[in-house]
């Protein structure tokens, strides 16, 4: 994954706010997840399919971290989240 590449949710998981964080249900198979607060601000910025760099761009902006630290937490997570088949990657 470079940072061109394209991150689209997957349709199909009911969300809910859980004090700022949150809770999501995939319905067809039956597993729930927990998001913690960063987590759910990069849910919150895929809803609109977009690239690796923005989002690394808007985390950055928004908290005081490193950017090599952000882009591998976030490489992290959205590896996870496609595993579980809710985002899709798409290379440019």
């Amino acid at each position: 994954m470079d940072g061109t590449t394209l991150v689209t949710r997957r349709p199909g998981m009911i969300e809910a706010d859980a004090g700022g964080e949150l809770v999501g249900l995939d319905v067809e198979r039956g597993t729930c997840y927990g998001f913690n607060a960063t987590a759910t601000r990069i849910w919150q910025l895929i809803e609109t399919p977009t690239t690796v760099d923005a989002l690394a761009a808007t985390l950055i902006a928004e908290h005081e971290v490193d950017e090599a630290e952000c882009r591998a937490g976030l490489a992290a997570l959205l590896a996870a989240l496609d595993t579980e088949g809710l985002v899709r990657l798409d290379p440019a």
